[in-house]
């Protein structure tokens, strides 16, 4: 496996750690009250609501969280429409399903928290290569992405394989919730045992691919982060 030309790529991984200029743009507060950003408020609202009522409602926590689970497609689509796309708008938007999902993961049970660890670091690494960080993994260096990572991450994980990763990264723990709260048979009673049993194997599979993309990015931020700076061999 090739390795890193050193120099230059601890150059960039520099310049993503840098803090801005004093001449870098000001600071614009109105982005706050960004529409796709109002949006993920209201997002938020309905996760504290669905955590909330959990405990005496779950079919009513899966429904206020699959709200708040759809309307993360609509702020994507808002900021295109209405041209609010921003730096924080992409930053909270993941931070969203982060905590999202780490507090089903850790609710489920406290040691599915190492999933939601690694959710976070993965978020971490990624964010520091920037906006563009899936075409960094996959082209901006020499190491070439294992096959299913670019499968997955082929247009923007927009393909079978991304469609696959992403369902198993956010229906799963809904799915398991419903399980361990016996939604499927108190209010989807309708549904075939063989569909939950199904749906649990395949949104399973796909947290797993999801995990070996999630792993191969956090192993290329490692990869950046050992460059000898010493001058020593």
């Amino acid at each position: 496996m090739a390795g890193y030309e050193s120099e230059e790529n601890l150059k960039q991984f520099n310049a993503l750690q840098s803090p801005p200029s004093k001449n870098h743009n000001t600071i614009d507060y109105s982005v706050l009250i960004y529409i796709p950003n109002v949006i993920g408020y209201i997002r938020l609202s309905f996760l504290v609501l669905a955590f909330f009522l959990l405990p005496t409602s779950p079919a009513l926590f899966i429904t206020f969280y699959s709200i708040s689970i759809t309307l993360d497609g609509f702020d994507g689509y808002a900021a295109r429409k209405l041209q609010q796309c921003s730096v924080f708008g992409a930053w909270f938007d993941v931070v969203i399903d982060n905590v999202s999902r780490g507090l089903l993961w850790t609710h489920l049970h406290p040691m599915l928290y190492l999933i939601a660890a690694v959710e976070w670091t993965a978020f971490v690494c990624n964010h520091s290569f920037g906006s563009d960080w899936r075409d960094k993994l996959t082209r901006g260096h020499q190491i070439r992405p294992p096959k299913l990572v670019g499968l997955a991450m082929a247009n923007n994980f927009r393909n079978p394989w991304g469609i696959w990763t992403i369902a198993g990264l956010h229906v799963l723990p809904v799915w398991l919730l419903g399980l361990q709260y016996d939604v499927f048979t108190s209010h989807l009673w309708f549904i075939p045992y063989c569909i939950k049993i199904g749906g649990l194997i395949i949104l399973g599979l796909g947290r797993l691919l999801c995990l070996f993309v999630e792993l191969w990015s956090i192993w290329i931020h490692i990869t950046l982060m050992l460059v000898n700076v010493s001058g020593k061999a």
